[in-house]
């Protein structure tokens, strides 16, 4: 016991948090750390009590690599954590799944994000992100919506919200019996530097990492590497050639990952099988011509204004009035005030 909390104590200390591995890796006697740090190992245990206690007021557990709750799966990847801090219930029985993406999706990514999210839930699939802004909280509250199980990994101490307005979905993914978990101890604020090393969390507790929505400089592309590097399978969905949201996910698709667009598909893939069908992502058995299906293939469940329509399409203004009419009277979708569109669900 007293070894474990003089490595929390030397880990509460020390900010390089992938040299400490190095040094747990390269088995560095503990009296060599403390001597070439000018370091007491009484004072250490205190410290690390000290957390230990603050972590159980939050209802939090902090696992040794070497404990037996440690997740097997991450003792696997390269850079395995020394330290995790859970809180809630951390299930790795189920089948996971890792969903990222843009901070900033179009509609397109939200509704994909949501549907994926929402299919996979339902049939028993775990999903892992970060609980970021855009394409992160989408997948997790379309889980949490099917009533699935999710897991956000934190880039901050767990008893530190980030972003502030995640403040609901951080208290629902526990109600909810998922978890949230961090490598980072208690109080650490969000700092840049913090989030790319995160996502090699992400994607090791994943069996495969899907990516919605990407820029060309996006942190996502890094979880995307770290994937590769733990021998993960990365899947693409395809987006608008024209949009820089895309640019990430396209360069990856041109590299290889795997093309995906729907969420069955994926399942099958990784030799999961479907209980439930995807209704969402059957093609609709209306007769429509050719113009019409590019139209409607534009409009989501998300509310969309016809401005964002018409310069997704070279069809004439005053033609898609006229399909949006045609499309409304089928059924397919509604007119909402302020001249926007969404689907009509099935």
């Amino acid at each position: 016991m007293d070894e474990k909390l003089i490595w929390l104590g030397i880990y509460l200390k020390e900010k390089n948090f992938l040299k400490l591995i190095k040094f747990w890796e390269n088995r560095v006697k503990i009296s060599q750390i403390l001597k070439e740090r000018g370091l007491e190992a009484k004072e250490l245990i205190q410290e690390a009590e000290k957390e230990v206690e603050r972590a159980k007021k939050e209802g939090i557990e902090i696992l040794f690599y070497e404990d037996l709750g440690f997740p097997e799966i991450l003792r696997k990847i390269p850079y395995p954590p020394l330290f995790l801090y859970v809180k809630g219930c951390l299930n790795l029985s189920k089948p996971l799944l890792a969903i990222v993406g843009s901070r900033k999706p179009t509609s397109y990514g939200k509704e994909v994000a949501y549907q994926f999210a929402n299919f996979l839930g339902k049939n028993g699939v775990g999903i892992i992100s970060g609980l970021a802004r855009g394409i992160d909280t989408i997948a997790h509250k379309g889980c949490l919506e099917a009533e699935g199980y999710t897991v956000g990994v934190l880039g901050c101490g767990l008893n530190v919200v980030y972003p502030a307005e995640n403040r609901w979905l951080y208290l629902k993914i526990i109600e909810k019996g998922g978890a949230l978990i961090s490598e980072h101890p208690l109080g650490t604020k969000p700092r840049p530097e913090n989030f790319p090393r995160r996502n090699r969390l992400i994607s090791g507790l994943s069996q495969g990492v899907l990516i919605i929505e990407a820029g060309k400089r996006s942190g996502t592309l890094i979880t995307a590497k770290w994937a590769l590097s733990q021998g993960k399978e990365v899947f693409a969905v395809p987006g608008n050639i024209f949009s820089s949201q895309s640019e990430g996910t396209h360069y990856l698709l041109k590299e290889g990952a795997t093309l995906i667009t729907n969420p069955s598909e994926l399942m099958e893939y990784l030799g999961w099988k479907p209980e439930k069908q995807d209704q969402t992502f059957k093609t609709q058995k209306i007769e429509l011509l050719p113009k019409e299906k590019e139209i409607l293939n534009l409009i989501t469940n998300y509310p969309k204004h016809i401005e964002e329509i018409t310069s997704d399409t070279s069809i004439p203004f005053f033609e898609i009035l006229s399909i949006l009419t045609e499309l409304e009277i089928k059924g397919l979708i509604k007119s909402l005030p302020g001249k926007y569109y969404q689907l009509v669900k099935i």
